[in-house]
């Protein structure tokens, strides 16, 4: 994941120094160690991150790709998925976020937040997006959300409710939908 960050910061604009707006930034990874937690359940956790350094002014900093380094570090330390791992899941399978959502019924806009590592998914989410890494469980769900045959359809019924439906209407309900006028304000 760092490794991408660095590629798109290299094939983009190089790095900027965020004290002198240099463009001279040199990385150099390091391990960085790093408290998780409140005290007193806190542990230190470590992370290879890269250290920008700028060789203009000399200053250091972390950025973005550390940040990352270290959130992949957090879940591998709670032994969830990392959201690449979760990125890769719904690639894999050639699905949008919109189309995974609506097949596992999780919110489109929570799996961005896991893929985008702005929110560390409970453990048992991470138990329901490991059970998907197989296929046949991401299929067996795809098949419970498909409509089930109800005997009073027709044979090519296509799954889709019908839009009206109304059997034998009287004189005077289809008077009514004839005098039906939708009226402006």
């Amino acid at each position: 994941m760092n490794d991408d960050y660095d590629r798109k910061s290299r094939a983009g604009s190089r790095l900027q120094c965020p004290q002198c707006a240099g463009r001279e930034v040199q990385t150099q990874r390091i391990r960085h160690v790093f408290q998780y937690g409140q005290e007193p359940e806190a542990v230190q956790l470590s992370a290879v991150v890269p250290l920008r350094r700028c060789a203009r002014c000399g200053f250091e900093f972390l950025d973005a790709a550390a940040e990352e380094a270290q959130h992949e570090a957090i879940c591998r330390h709670l032994g969830v998925m990392t959201p690449a791992e979760i990125r890769e899941l719904r690639r894999r399978y050639g699905l949008s976020r919109k189309q995974f959502a609506a097949i596992t019924k999780l919110g489109a806009a929570t799996v961005a937040r896991w893929e985008r590592g702005e929110l560390i998914q409970n453990t048992a989410y991470d138990q329901f997006l490991y059970l998907l890494t197989f296929a046949e469980n991401l299929q067996r769900l795809r098949d419970r959300n498909k409509p089930a045959p109800r005997a009073d359809c027709p044979a090519d019924w296509n799954g889709e409710p019908p839009r009206f439906r109304l059997i034998n209407p009287t004189d005077d309900e289809r008077a009514a939908r004839r005098s039906f006028l939708l009226k402006t304000a």
